[in-house]
């Protein structure tokens, strides 16, 4: 790139159309992120007023992907646009505090949530987390992810910086270099300390129920073998499919006879119940499921069902892991090197700027994991959309 007899705005003109190819990516983002969220909100608020509590921190996780896909997106195209003459110091500040919060939010809310699925699976017959408790942990979780990205505001802001010639000189929003070492030294080993709390707590967490998960279906899977051994049926022809009506399910002893009645839905893939007869009398109370081809346990069907949703709030744990790594590298690089991104070129810095803002991702693909492993989102969903384009 020649830089002689070249102004700062033809400079950055220059470093704009290298950029076009991750203002387009920044665009997908944004749409798809915008899209998804909101049906999320609109599907789990509105049209499942009545979701279990397994669904209960989703709309808020929602919330949260959909406001970093507004904010990130948009503001990573605006910084595309304006490589070298980025001058609102105010506007860039407010970026790096509001991408951090809503970073800090989400690894706090996959944290509860992992708390939240280790007490129901693998310590179902204990205290679990009331409404009000999750209402204080989400109200913790705000408060707490702003705390931590208040300091952000002190350590980022418009910074000059040089062309290769050195005869020009532009201004981008990055981290500032004459900052106070030893406060960002101490934010630096607060937010390495939560991390490092958070990814403790999800992977213990989430290893102790994926091997109450595993042990339970494996205990199943012999447990239906030696029933299909026994009826001379092969594990294949079991059906599961149908639709299952129950005559009597087991409830608490200290309840006296009273009829209830619930539904439940069940197939291969579903996570919804529907279609249940109750009549609990007292201690004897006893379930029976009855189907044509299959007999089936309504206790053993609920903790299925508790057990796909802490699988897939599992899958959406690893993708934020995934997507936040390399963001997290190269932000612990450019604290440690102030030239950090001086040191590329215009080609390597869209590179490296495409893995830098990656982490979005994750606000965009958690809608899909809903829609793949929630089959009642899905349902829900595709009414919507059907009675809204219909």
């Amino acid at each position: 790139m020649r830089y002689h007899n070249m102004t700062v705005s033809e400079w950055n003109s220059d470093l704009a159309k290298l950029l076009i190819p991750n203002s387009v990516i920044l665009t997908l983002y944004m749409i798809c992120g915008i899209t998804g969220n909101i049906l999320v909100i609109l599907v789990y608020t509105f049209k499942m007023k009545k979701h279990s509590e397994d669904r209960y921190f989703i709309p808020a996780l929602a919330v949260s992907d959909l406001l970093a896909c507004i904010v990130c997106a948009s503001f990573g195209i605006l910084l595309n646009m304006m490589q070298a003459q980025f001058t609102n110091n105010s506007l860039c500040k407010a970026y790096w505090f509001f991408a951090a919060s809503t970073t800090y939010m989400s690894i706090l809310l996959l944290t509860i949530i992992a708390i939240h699925r280790y007490l129901k699976v693998c310590r179902p017959l204990r205290a679990q987390m009331s409404l009000f408790w999750k209402k204080v942990a989400l109200l913790s979780a705000l408060v707490l992810s702003i705390l931590l990205g208040c300091p952000t505001s002190l350590l980022y802001g418009t910074v000059e910086f040089s062309n290769a010639s050195g005869n020009l000189t532009g201004r981008r929003c990055s981290r500032m270099k004459d900052v106070i070492k030893t406060g960002s030294s101490i934010y630096s080993g607060v937010v390495g300390l939560v991390l490092l709390s958070t990814i403790t707590v999800l992977v213990v967490c989430y290893g102790k129920v994926g091997q109450t998960i595993f042990v339970h279906f494996k205990r199943m899977s012999k447990s239906g073998l030696n029933k299909n051994v026994q009826k001379g049926q092969s594990p294949s022809s079991c059906d599961t499919s149908a639709t299952h009506s129950t005559d009597l399910l087991n409830i608490n002893p200290e309840i006296s006879s009273v009829p209830i009645k619930q539904e439940l839905h069940t197939d291969n893939n579903g996570i919804e119940i529907n279609d249940i007869n109750v009549i609990a009398e007292g201690k004897s109370a006893k379930t029976q499921v009855k189907t044509g081809k299959v007999s089936m346990d309504a206790e053993e069907k609920n903790r299925s069902i508790m057990y796909k949703f802490s699988l897939m709030f599992m899958v959406i744990t690893i993708v934020f892991l995934v997507c936040y790594l390399p963001k997290v590298i190269l932000m612990v690089l450019e604290g440690r090197n102030p030239m950090f991104w001086e040191n590329f070129s215009s080609g390597q810095r869209a590179g490296v700027l495409f893995l830098y803002r990656f982490y979005i991702v994750n606000n965009v693909v958690n809608p899909l994991i809903y829609a793949f492993m929630d089959m009642r989102f899905r349902q829900e969903a595709k009414k919507l959309l059907t009675c809204k384009y219909s």
